[in-house]
């Protein structure tokens, strides 16, 4: 028989046994004499340590009282070394009894690999798209008990770019990297999916909106660190994350995953690099970034793949940079015409890369708004340069230019108050320039952002003025307190003197200061102080510098700065 067999009779003694019985217990038929009790074979059982932890009388007793049911049945039995015996039971009608036994320890394993291949994705290992679901029904049933939960979809910057250099093996253990380091981001209740690709999703389970961001933004810094991939060397990427919470947006899991999806497309399509919480005014941003985008493909021609392999290439050199300290800061002093003395300086970031040498900002930072890098860009940027005023000896403001992306975010005037109480800058010396060669989307999340911002204390200033979207309606609407006209009009031309007296006038007309940009010869100074502008900046005062000669350049007025570039 492949089953084990004993035979009992009215007394519980034993009648019959055989040898598959034996190997199944590991034990010897020599010790099992007919006539021997029941209590004693299992006594001989536990002595050879078949049932660790447990004694004979606890297990004798519970098998007793089933015995003297006098039922039919089948039960499972562990043993040692996590083997798994089902014996079925068979009363007799002489009293007795009689129970088969299998080893299905084999057959569970097997069972149990089946079920776990069928749930869970081959290459990563996490849940695949079917446990995630189930995982995602139980913790919405838990929302709409009262319970909170929170859905995270992630998408990866820069994988297919891996993929396309170094190859799908490699891309294969970069999604392995990912898997490993999404773990280690949650607790032991949450649930790290892949969904297919490099699309992944995360269930929060008992998780309010505020810890679903802290979870998202931990994740976004853990991704974008560097990832070995062995003998394929490294690789940066980035990620992209919508999040929705349950029952606030949905309490279902159809919806709430349509809207995290829209919250996730936001996020990717806005640039701005960080998680973003669902809200209406988000899904319609989404909804304009999607039609802008295929405006774009459809008013354009497509790129050569040179020129995308080029581009995708920076991005990933980009990314490095940011976390490698390739990128660095310059200030360039802003003078008050009538004091001679610096007001502000304006904080430049500049990439010195070790191979590609100096790289524009004209030509990377465009990179970084297509690449969802511009976030961490920025903020990394202002961390920098409020860290940096805080230890200036003179009081002046410190400017860094935003991109209107930046503004899209909904928690970005919640990272710059986190950013000026690290630094301990006071908010009213913080500049931030808004550029004007960009139209700002009239939305919620942009109009709430600038409320947010003015109400936190910094000062709002518009960046070439004149290139773009020059207009008394939206300087009224960004309510800047200053205005630095393009350096485009101090170029020579016949009504120079006319255009840049006319734009001076309406700007000190909406009682604003104006800012000359790019002033590099005596000619423009004169002109300028002649026409009344209140501030210049440019070469002929100094060109970026390093942040350890700012001190020095600050406490030398406009005069002694001119004084210096003559020498």
């Amino acid at each position: 028989m492949p089953q084990g067999i004993c035979l009992y009779d009215a007394q519980d003694r034993l009648q019959l046994v055989n040898e598959q019985f034996c190997k199944i217990y590991n034990q010897e038929m020599a010790k099992l004499p007919i006539g021997i009790s029941f209590y004693d074979v299992l006594a001989y059982s536990c002595a050879i340590g078949n049932y660790p932890g447990r004694s004979v009388n606890d297990i004798y007793s519970l098998r007793k009282a089933f015995i003297d049911k006098r039922q039919k049945g089948t039960f499972l039995q562990e043993l040692g070394g996590e083997r798994l015996i089902a014996i079925s039971h068979q009363p007799l009608e002489d009293g007795g009894w009689v129970c088969t036994y299998e080893d299905i320890t084999e057959r569970r394993r097997a069972e149990a690999q089946i079920e776990y291949l069928a749930q869970h994705d081959g290459l990563t290992k996490l849940p695949n798209r079917l446990l995630f679901n189930s995982r995602l029904d139980e913790a919405i049933d838990q929302a709409r008990c009262g319970v909170d939960c929170a859905l995270l979809c992630l998408d990866l910057d820069g994988f297919k770019d891996v993929n396309d250099r170094l190859g799908h093996a490699a891309g294969d253990v970069l999604l392995q990297e990912v898997a490993g380091r999404l773990l280690k981001c949650i607790g032991q209740d949450a649930t790290a999916a892949r969904l297919g690709g490099d699309e992944f999703a995360i269930v929060l389970p008992n998780t309010s909106a505020v810890e679903a961001i802290k979870t998202a933004q931990r994740v976004t810094s853990r991704l974008s660190e560097t990832h070995s991939l062995g003998t394929f060397g490294e690789a940066k990427i980035g990620v992209s994350i919508g999040i929705a919470c349950a029952p606030t947006h949905a309490d279902a899991a159809g919806p709430l995953l349509l809207l995290a999806d829209k919250a996730l497309y936001a996020a990717k399509y806005s640039g701005v690099g960080v998680p973003l919480l669902y809200d209406e005014e988000l899904e319609r941003l989404a909804v304009e970034l999607r039609d802008k985008a295929a405006a774009s493909r459809k008013g354009s021609a497509p790129l050569a793949n040179e020129e995308q392999s080029r581009i995708a290439v920076l991005a990933n050199d980009l990314r490095t940079a940011l976390h490698e300290g390739h990128i660095h800061l310059c200030y360039q002093p802003i003078y008050d015409t009538v004091t001679r003395r610096p007001i502000a300086v304006e904080a430049l970031a500049r990439w010195s890369d070790p191979i590609r040498g100096s790289v524009s900002p004209m030509e990377f930072i465009p990179v970084a708004e297509n690449s969802g890098l511009i976030g961490p860009l920025t903020e990394w940027v202002l961390l920098s340069a409020c860290r940096q005023a805080s230890r200036w000896r003179e009081p002046v403001q410190v400017s860094v230019n935003l991109s209107p992306l930046n503004l899209s975010q909904p928690a970005f005037a919640a990272t710059v108050a986190r950013i000026l109480g690290e630094s301990g800058l006071a908010p009213n010396r913080l500049v931030l320039e808004l550029t004007e060669g960009v139209h700002l989307q009239k939305s919620n999340v942009v109009e709430n952002c600038l409320r947010d911002l003015k109400v936190l204390g910094v000062a709002l200033w518009l960046d070439d003025f004149g290139s773009g979207y020059a207009n008394i309606g939206y300087l009224r609407r960004l309510s800047c307190s200053v205005v630095k006209i393009d350096r485009s009009f101090l170029a020579p031309h016949e009504k120079q003197r006319e255009i840049l007296s006319g734009m001076i006038a309406l700007v000190q007309a909406c009682g604003l200061r104006v800012v000359a940009e790019g002033v590099e010869t005596s000619a423009h100074h004169l002109l300028l102080q002649e026409l009344g502008c209140d501030l210049v900046q440019g070469f002929l005062f100094g060109r970026p510098m390093a942040p350890e000669q700012i001190d020095a350049t600050l406490l030398l007025g406009a005069e002694s700065a001119l004084r210096d570039r003559v020498a």
